[in-house]
């Protein structure tokens, strides 16, 4: 596992035209392959031989599969053999299955959706027809081919209702008839009558009124009461038809849908086959490509080709002729901090040569949010929805549906979810906070083992306000001060010594002399100028016997602050100014250098969204535990059931709040300290797992 992406070569391989089956199998496989598109040939599928039938079974085969969720249905996955020596050998096999079973799903799924339809649509009748009974009018009062007198029937707001009669009887000049039914509280069902010829004006009216036309079905006709018995038997028998239906489905999936789910994805795979063939190059003879690999897999892929293709295979490994820039980016990180780096690639993958942040990110976002976040109760259901994100790990979930894109958030990021509510518990432990209930609120709470941020005791000589907003400072300071020191070894490592030495590192001292000076002579800045002033640098936050730790001392504030805080910033200044002219713009170094300036202020206060994050939780499990709304000093029945309600709330809206929060501590402080541009190109495999399938071994 290294810092920087995996280092790339490309490698040349050449094949027997007899193996390139083999060899679009082994590229399905492979993940440590990238091709190069040098021909760059547009992808249409139907100029493959079998391009239009494999596309016409993908589709049916997904649609039947995902019309029936048969991937939830199937409890054991027990793998299906394919013999894909040859593509007609699996397209045979393919149209069997389709005309066994496909065909009879779909005849199915059709019958339910028809059904289904005749269902919502008698339930719509039956709905009209129990708001036209205190009308007194029947279904033919509603055709829409009445010549002189017209009938409609819908929703309008209920508010909107008086309003809406009065500019009907000035339009009509009283030539109408408005009968209202029934009112949800929001929604009145109207019915209104009148001439033809007020119809292009009151059609003008309705649409200003947001009114909705009630959809009269068709074949419906007679008294209302009639047509609420007659589409109620309806109803009845149409919903038995879809359940018989439904069981006959099922049935065939109990027999078939290992089959279906292999060869779903068999086919999907025989389309993936026909990109790689649009990649390659091919000719009577032989099949070639060219791609990417990183330089630690080369052994192993080389093994893998030379099996695939019975030792047939030419092998060329090369050292890149590609500019940087061309490179794509692989990075190396433990299948469990995955989700650290879909944040970083969210942001923008990282280049060739830059730092893969994902490291770092896995480091500081859990405490970031365990700070903001710090309770153990919270922090604890906060992990355990992580857990269930674990799972969903092997479910295939409905993205198209909200609950399969909340599951989607928990199935993707269960292990973030996991370590930072770990970590939040953590720190509830520090601030003894118990689902928002403190030892302050009730004495059977374990007291904080390092202090309460919603407490009323100092701790070493300063409030809980002022501690909290120290250690999220110097959480702040610590997390940029890596991405100074990252940025200064990647200025050596490329020769830019002038950037490391009169830029990055005085960036360093400029910053931190900022923070000292703060921290120990205040924010009244006259006081920095006083050579006679001095100063120990000391945190409230770290201590030894109850008292703070002095770090050093500072004889003069004055000398201080032109060592250290003037003089790093005029040798920005003249370093800015070389590098600008070396570009051709001296004015961009300027602009750069008070952007810096600047920046550095603003990321350093940008930190204390932390401390505010951390007060939101306190604030919002204070006001929930209902103590301000019961008194006294003990914790009754309605406290705890505030609790229950706040921690759900809690949940919710503080985890979404405190989540966005730390990162873009990552993406805007962090990143701007390291430097990260986030330019480079994703290195992608034409790998597609199995999960359905397996394949029968090649003999020749």
């Amino acid at each position: 596992m290294s810092l920087l992406p995996d280092r790339m070569k490309t490698v040349k391989v050449a094949v027997p035209k007899e193996y390139s089956r083999n060899l679009h199998r082994f590229l399905t496989l492979e993940e440590n392959l990238d091709i190069i598109d040098i021909q760059k040939k547009p992808f249409e599928i139907n100029s493959f031989e079998h391009g239009s039938k494999i596309k016409d079974f993908s589709e049916t085969f997904s649609k039947v599969v995902e019309t029936f969720e048969i991937g939830d249905k199937i409890s054991k996955k027990k793998l299906i053999s394919i013999d894909d020596r040859e593509i007609g050998v699996v397209l045979k096999e393919v149209d069997r299955i389709s005309k066994e079973v496909i065909v009879k799903l779909s005849q199915i799924a059709d019958r339910i959706k028809l059904a289904e339809q005749e269902l919502e649509k008698n339930k719509s009748a039956i709905e009209i027809a129990q708001n036209l009974i205190p009308f007194g009018f029947s279904f033919e009062d509603l055709d829409d081919e009445r010549p002189y007198f017209t009938i409609l029937v819908g929703h309008i707001g209920a508010k909107r209702v008086p309003r809406f009669k009065w500019n009907l009887d000035a339009i009509t000049d009283g030539n109408y008839v408005l009968k209202e039914s029934s009112s949800d509280g929001k929604n009145s069902f109207i019915a209104i009558g009148f001439l033809e010829r007020y119809q292009e004006e009151i059609n003008r009216l309705l649409v200003a009124y947001g009114f909705e036309k009630s959809s009269v079905p068709e074949r419906i006709s007679g008294s209302p009461d009639k047509v609420v018995k007659r589409s109620s038997d309806k109803i009845v028998a149409l919903e038995t038809k879809i359940v018989e239906l439904k069981e006959e489905a099922d049935i065939l999936i109990s027999d078939h849908g290992g089959e279906i789910l292999g060869y779903s994805e068999q086919l999907q795979i025989e389309l993936n086959y026909l990109k790689i063939s649009n990649m390659i190059r091919e000719t009577k003879k032989k099949t070639s490509f060219w791609a990417w690999i990183p330089t630690k897999k080369i052994s192993s892929v080389e093994k893998g080709l030379m099996k695939a293709t019975e030792d047939q295979a030419l092998i060329e490994f090369t050292e890149p002729v590609f500019e940087e820039s061309e490179f794509p980016t692989k990075t190396s990180v433990p299948k469990f901090a995955g989700i650290y780096d879909g944040l970083v690639n969210a942001y923008g993958t990282p280049g060739y040569n830059e730092y893969n942040s994902a490291l770092l990110i896995q480091l500081f976002f859990p405490i970031m949010f365990g700070i903001m976040f710090a309770d153990v109760g919270h922090g604890l259901l906060f992990a355990l929805l992580g857990v269930y994100g674990l799972t969903l790990k092997n479910k295939e979930l409905n993205k198209d549906s909200f609950k399969g894109e909340i599951q989607g958030y928990f199935k993707g990021g269960a292990m973030l979810m996991i370590v930072s509510g770990i970590v939040a518990m953590f720190f509830g432990v520090l601030f003894g906070s118990y689902f928002g209930v403190t030892h302050h609120a009730a004495a059977y709470v374990p007291k904080p083992l390092w202090f309460s941020p919603e407490g009323h005791d100092f701790h070493n000589g300063a409030s809980p306000v002022i501690l909290m907003l120290e250690f999220s400072l110097v959480i702040g300071m610590i997390h940029m001060t890596i991405g100074y020191v990252m940025r200064f070894i990647n200025n050596i490592k490329h020769k830019h010594f002038l950037e490391a030495f009169g830029i990055t590192f005085m960036w360093t001292i400029f910053h931190w002399s900022l923070f000292i000076l703060v921290f120990t002579f205040g924010t009244n800045f006259m006081t920095w100028f006083d050579p006679s002033n001095s100063g120990t640098f000391d945190l409230a936050l770290f201590s030894i016997g109850g008292e703070a730790i002095q770090f050093f001392t500072i004889p003069s504030a004055l000398l201080f602050f032109v060592l250290t805080f003037v003089l790093p910033i005029v040798i920005m200044s003249i370093s800015l100014i070389i590098h600008g002219m070396k570009h051709g713009s001296v004015l961009d170094g300027i602009a750069e250098l008070i952007e810096m300036l600047l920046s550095t202020l603003s990321n350093t206060v940008s930190y204390a969204r932390i401390f505010a994050m951390n007060a939101v939780h306190g604030a919002l499990s204070h006001i929930f535990t209902l103590k301000d709304f019961t008194g006294g000093e003990s914790m009754g029945f309605v406290n705890y059931i505030g609790v229950a309600i706040g921690a759900l709330v809690i949940l919710a809206l503080e985890g979404l709040f405190s989540f966005i929060q730390t990162l873009r501590l990552q993406w805007v402080e962090f990143f701007s300290k390291l430097g990260y541009k986030g330019t480079g190109t994703l290195f992608q495999s034409m790998a597609i797992p199995r999960k359905y399938s397996k394949f029968a071994k090649l003999k020749y």
